[in-house]
């Protein structure tokens, strides 16, 4: 399976200038497909993003409740999603540079900050040998909301 036709509407709301917080509506689905079982790659990236989009921005942006507890979840969630692809990230130049890049932006938000620091430089390191030049935005391109973010920062060269 791929991404539900409905979560990548809501995500798609979210981007522009008339922008909705409906990332955590589109969360709410792709949640509920990943605990259904479903472990596609494409899923597991936008809920990534989500989850840790969600921990760093406000509700007016995200539609997420600013409680610990929605937190916590978030937090859980990209750390449930990363614990499943971390033993074949290594050959995944996109995976790696999407969870270094956000680590290395934001690596004291999580509660190990040790851990995703190191995972942040470990991933970079990795990726930039898998990708010398960068990563192509051009890969981002229709992806939702996860891609317009994503391929903002990819045109911006050894980020």
């Amino acid at each position: 399976m791929s991404i539900p036709e409905e979560a990548l509407e809501l995500e798609n709301r979210h981007i522009g200038e008339q922008w909705e917080p409906t990332l955590a509506a589109a969360y709410a689905i792709l949640k509920k497909q990943w605990e259904a079982g479903d472990r596609d790659r494409e899923l597991g990236l936008h809920l990534l993003f989500i989850s840790w989009y969600g921990m760093i921005e406000p509700k007016h942006i995200t539609g997420f409740d600013e409680s610990i507890e929605v937190f916590h979840e978030l937090e859980q969630m990209f750390e449930k999603v990363h614990s499943y692809f971390e033993p074949k990230i290594h050959q995944d130049a996109e995976m790696l540079w999407v969870v270094g890049l956000v680590t290395n932006m934001q690596w004291f938000m999580f509660t190990d900050r040790e851990k995703w620091e190191t995972i942040s430089k470990e991933y970079r390191k990795l990726y930039r040998a898998l990708e010398p030049d960068g990563i192509d935005p051009a890969i981002f391109k229709g992806r939702g909301a996860y891609g317009d973010y994503f391929q903002k920062h990819a045109l911006i060269r050894n980020y």
